[in-house]
């Protein structure tokens, strides 16, 4: 037997054994019913918010720490208001963080207080297995998928917010009488990991609001599983045994909100998310305008900023205003 034969068939064995592992291990119904396919009909629900610590009130804004139930368990999240009426709310989906070191609200300080100084409310959830989340349920595998529904069911629930205080929780009158009982302009930012979520929240709740991505994982699932995880034969397994249109970001682009505004930012220099997916990305926008009307279309306005990193360094500050004119447009 040559090395090529020998080689092709122990691949072929390889990803045998890797299917009947997967189907030994995780069940083709759990993950179904987090598909795409599958979430553009789920129960979406709101929930009551509750405030677990007054953090600060200084800067110009009142920050807490909150929960709310989503999926039926518990997801924390940092809730930032200005001192003034806020001009609307703007839902921060984070990138990719370690569970070690990480607190509420990590990886959208910054540029959530260029945001506060502009007007604008903010709200960072921790998603599953982060923070004062609860664990990641099974499959783990499907956290990306159960973050969509994290981030929907935030949305619902910050449109007429009810919130309570949990016992022994001290807050200022000042910044009891700053919580808003309803926002009726939403934004929504999202970076890296976290700007996926966003593509797949505009794609589930239908509506034009504008989005800011920063370089957005655009691989489909459950490739970008793979990519990260360096598990390419989980993938192979997966789809072997899954329908991979139910879960491809690219098949539910039709979703999105006629007149959509979508500011897509991307470094030249990112080795996170390589500029290319982003161009393939900005393709298939171009490709789903073609078969829209005029005002139909999606607007997206896609900027690149030469030698910058994962995080749109060294040109932070040009991002920065570039981000808040647009809201200042849209919001």
């Amino acid at each position: 037997m040559n090395n090529i034969v020998f080689t092709k068939i122990f691949a072929a064995l390889v990803l045998l054994c890797a299917v009947a592992g997967f189907a030994a291990g995780q069940t083709e119904a759990a993950f179904n019913d987090y598909s795409l396919k599958a979430l553009q009909s789920y129960a979406y629900k709101p929930s009551e918010l509750t405030i677990t610590r007054f953090v600060s009130d200084t800067g110009g804004y009142y920050a807490f720490d909150i929960t709310y139930t989503s999926m039926g368990l518990t997801v924390s999240a940092r809730f930032r208001v200005p001192q003034t009426a806020p001009k609307g709310l703007i839902l921060m989906f984070r990138g990719h963080q370690s569970p070690r070191g990480y607190y509420i609200g990590k990886g959208t300080e910054n540029i959530g207080r260029r945001f506060l100084e502009a007007g604008y409310a903010v709200v960072a959830p921790d998603f599953l297995g982060f923070a004062a989340s609860s664990a990641i349920p099974a499959p783990v595998q499907a956290h990306q998928l159960y973050s969509i529904i994290n981030a929907v069911e935030l949305y619902l629930s910050m449109e007429k917010p009810v919130f309570r205080f949990a016992p022994g929780v001290t807050v200022s009158a000042a910044a009891r009488a700053a919580l808003p009982a309803a926002f009726s302009k939403f934004g929504v930012w999202g970076h890296s990991n976290g700007g996926q979520v966003a593509i797949h929240f505009l794609e589930m709740v239908k509506k034009p609001i504008p989005a800011i991505l920063w370089a957005p994982v655009t691989l489909d699932y459950p490739d970008n599983v793979a990519h990260y995880g360096r598990n390419a034969s989980w993938a192979e397994a997966f789809k072997a045994s899954h329908a991979a249109a139910d879960f491809a970001l690219r098949g539910y682009l039709g979703n999105i909100a006629p007149g959509t505004p979508i500011l897509l930012e991307q470094g030249t220099a990112d080795i996170s998310v390589p500029k290319s997916w982003s161009d393939n990305f900005a393709a298939a926008i171009a490709a789903e305008n073609a078969r829209r009307s005029a005002a139909g279309k999606i607007a997206l306005d896609y900027r690149s900023y030469e030698g910058a990193n994962h995080d749109l360094e060294p040109h932070l500050r040009s991002v920065w205003a570039r981000d808040v004119a647009f809201w200042v447009r849209h919001l």
